[in-house]
């Protein structure tokens, strides 16, 4: 029970973020205050206190290295491998194949490289980047689960800019997607959609909340509405849920990330709790200066630095 070596190293507002009680938690961690540090603590803490059960905790991010992060920061606080961390994608398709397993069924391909079936797929002649910004296209429907027969109007609401024709968006779309269906592959953001509708089957879904009771998620400002949809899908009745993320860092929207969800967590939650971190330990003041400067003040406060005084950055 004795956390003193979890919760020494950290700050005030790193302490707070750390040992908040299990409601909903929103961490609004400025660049460089130790987001990771915050989240993998957090579940080391609620570990050594026992009030969460690290083999019923799902720790998720974006990407593979981050995920890798993740795992070793728990290794080096005493938690091997108890707890399940890693993305959305990689939850999702261990949920799916244990699902396959046990019913039998026979799971489709992945495809793990989409140009492969793509690009065949646009006229010969189109040069490499407008082939790009087309899978760009495809993919933003994609995370905001617009159909693509939809996608012209979503992309117009949204004041979406490309270079792309939209009818080659929706035709390549449409044919992608098809493709897919005849020779029975799955791309990465299928199996998001796969899992969302395994778990409208009350039964499974009642076994993925009992697996995961406590549920983390770093770079929060980074989920786009499929990876949402997923996450509220995962999360049960008694499930606890603690989200870190900046909106200052959001930079993702071109690819269907949505910041609001972020923003809008303690209206979503109005009985939870928000923290925010304003030391930063990566870089000096005048950094943080310059930087601030193409930041809106009004609804932020203003990181402290921590590092010794440096020189002003040029900016051109």
């Amino acid at each position: 029970m004795d956390v003193t070596p979890i919760i020494d190293p950290l700050n005030d507002a790193q302490r707070e973020a750390v040992t908040a009680p299990h409601e909903p938690v929103l961490v609004v961690a400025g660049a460089g205050s130790g987001k990771t540090r915050v989240l993998t603590r957090r579940i080391a803490h609620g570990a050594q206190t026992e009030r969460i059960d690290p083999t019923h905790t799902l720790a998720l991010t974006f990407t593979r290295r981050a995920a890798g992060e993740l795992r070793d920061r728990l290794r080096k606080l005493g938690l091997t491998d108890s707890v399940s961390a890693g993305t959305f994608h990689a939850q999702a398709y261990a949920q799916l194949r244990a699902r396959w397993a046990e019913s039998g069924a026979r799971a489709p391909d992945l495809l793990d490289r989409r140009g492969r079936i793509l690009f065949p797929l646009l006229p010969r002649d189109l040069p490499r980047a407008a082939k790009l910004a087309v899978m760009a296209e495809i993919d933003w429907a994609r995370a905001r689960r617009v159909s693509p027969d939809l996608y012209p109007a979503a992309a117009q609401r949204s004041g979406r800019q490309t270079v792309a024709d939209p009818d080659l968006v929706v035709e390549t779309f449409a044919a992608y997607e098809d493709r897919k269906r005849r020779q029975r592959l799955v791309d990465f953001d299928d199996l998001l959609e796969l899992a969302i509708r395994d778990l409208a089957d009350p039964a499974h879904a009642r076994a993925q909340h009992w697996r995961h009771r406590h549920v983390l998620v770093d770079e929060f400002q980074d989920v786009n509405p499929l990876q949402f949809e997923l996450l509220r899908s995962w999360l049960g009745p008694e499930s606890t849920l603690c989200v870190v993320g900046d909106p200052h860092q959001a930079i993702y929207a071109w690819n269907g990330a949505d910041v609001s969800f972020l923003d809008e967590f303690p209206k979503r939650h109005p009985n939870g709790e928000t923290i925010v971190l304003t030391d930063n330990f990566r870089s000096t003041a005048q950094i943080l200066d310059a930087a601030e400067r193409v930041l809106p003040a009004a609804d932020r406060p203003s990181l402290r630095a921590h590092r010794p005084e440096g020189a002003a950055p040029t900016v051109s």
